[in-house]
């Protein structure tokens, strides 16, 4: 009944996605995330408004699943603010999808686009952390 989507014929992109820390996962969603952003500009200044409508819903969608993503007892704080950044960020995309807004549009992507940074930062540090473990755990058990 469901079609297969592009995405999922390559099992490679799969297994890449499927060994991924949680922090680049979160760095792969905000890059799609400004990705269908700026598309839906794009999109609006060519008049193709259902491209612009997809690209809007999947912003969306990607909203959602980082928002399910936090985990409200570890994040405290700062995951109840980032879940308000989120439905902010929603209900601004509606907003957009409403009113052709592309002002409106370049400002969500200024507001995502350091949460990006933020996160790639992170992911990195811990990569960087971990291959060091790593090493240290190998010298250790070869000596």
């Amino acid at each position: 009944m469901y079609g297969r989507r592009k995405t999922d014929r390559n099992p490679y992109r799969s297994n890449d996605v499927a060994s991924r820390s949680p922090e680049s996962l979160v760095v792969l969603l905000y890059e799609r995330l400004l990705i269908e952003l700026r598309r839906a500009h794009r999109q609006i200044d060519e008049g193709d408004f259902e491209g612009k409508a997809q690209s809007l819903s999947r912003s969306t969608s990607i909203l959602f699943e980082l928002m399910a993503a936090l985990n409200h007892e570890v994040g405290g704080e700062l995951s109840g603010r980032l879940s308000a950044l989120y439905s902010y960020i929603i209900r601004e995309i509606q907003e957009v999808d409403r009113t052709l807004d592309t002002d409106r549009l370049d400002r969500l992507v200024d507001l995502v686009k350091p949460l990006h940074d933020a996160w790639e930062q992170a992911a990195q540090t811990n990569a960087a952390a971990a291959a060091e473990a790593r090493g240290q755990a190998a010298e250790a058990a070869g000596g």
